[in-house]
């Protein structure tokens, strides 16, 4: 895991979902930092092959970044992420691009996940998508306006981003029939604070979480729409794997060693409709 200059909570409680941008492109220096970190990443959890690439969308006469149906304005650059499939494709690329997001966070750049509502057929040519890959999100980066525009702002209203839901809502001890309290996690409350401050499409969280023995198992929560509206994409899985890299990095930066196993089904814990298991961080 590439480690950043400042606390990598800090990084999770400063990101914010930016759609408004200063017109002027990221300097040289600037690109340079987010390539090499991309270059010096480490593998995802489960090796999927995936490629990242910071490309140039600007097009002279549009305030408004092309592909992005009107959403972004002012950015010129733009983070897209290709993966080939895997049985873990999606949390792998959720995990991975997060860890990108924060680093152009620590820069002082503004980005804002976007996995249904991009033209993917335009980025796939700005990246050179290849045979087998496939695009599951992409982020402007830039520098965040002064103020957000009219649309941005509904964005952020509509989408509740500024709530999470409580502690005791995602998280539990043993099976889901019991809450878990920040005091009841002791030192992997942290860990599971950011998650709860995790970015989620349409701020939905659906991480689940229960804690049993050595173990925090993960389970989503699914919200069966999203399937039927992006196809394109298993976003919740990715939202998934941003929980993952958030619960990961957090809990080593606390001293926490651990890793990521994928184990039996649900672990006889009865499950809550449409709930499933995904992966399990077992401590060492």
């Amino acid at each position: 895991m590439v480690p950043y200059h400042e606390q990598v909570t800090d990084l999770i409680r400063r990101r914010r979902s930016w759609r408004s941008y200063l017109e002027r492109p990221l300097s040289p220096g600037q690109i340079g930092q987010i390539n090499r970190f991309i270059e010096s990443m480490d593998p995802p959890p489960f090796g999927t092959n995936l490629r990242f690439g910071l490309v140039d969308a600007h097009l002279p006469e549009k305030k408004r970044m092309p592909g992005t149906y009107g959403i972004i304005k002012g950015a010129r650059h733009i983070l897209v992420g290709a993966m080939t499939s895997s049985p873990m494709d999606f949390e792998d690329f959720g995990y991975s691009f997060e860890s990108i997001i924060l680093f152009c966070t620590e820069l002082g750049l503004g980005t804002c996940w976007m996995g249904g509502t991009f033209n993917r057929t335009l980025f796939g040519l700005l990246i050179g998508l290849k045979d087998g890959e496939t695009i599951p999100a992409v982020s402007p980066v830039g520098e965040p306006a002064s103020s957000r525009s009219l649309l941005d702002s509904l964005f952020v209203l509509s989408a509740g981003s500024k709530s999470r839901k409580p502690f005791p809502e995602l998280f539990f001890s043993r099976d889901f029939s019991t809450p878990m309290s920040e005091p009841q996690a002791g030192e992997y409350a942290q860990a599971l604070e950011m998650v709860r401050l995790a970015p989620s499409a349409a701020n939905k969280q659906p991480w689940r979480i229960v804690a049993a023995g050595d173990s925090f198992h993960f389970f989503l929560a699914r919200s069966t729409a999203y399937r039927k509206i992006f196809p394109e994409a298993d976003l919740q899985r990715i939202d998934m794997g941003i929980a993952m890299f958030h619960f990961e990095s957090a809990a080593r930066a606390s001293g926490l060693a651990g890793s990521w196993q994928r184990m039996d089904a649900s672990h006889g814990i009865c499950l809550p409709r449409n709930v499933e298991y995904r992966i399990s961080w077992v401590a060492a």
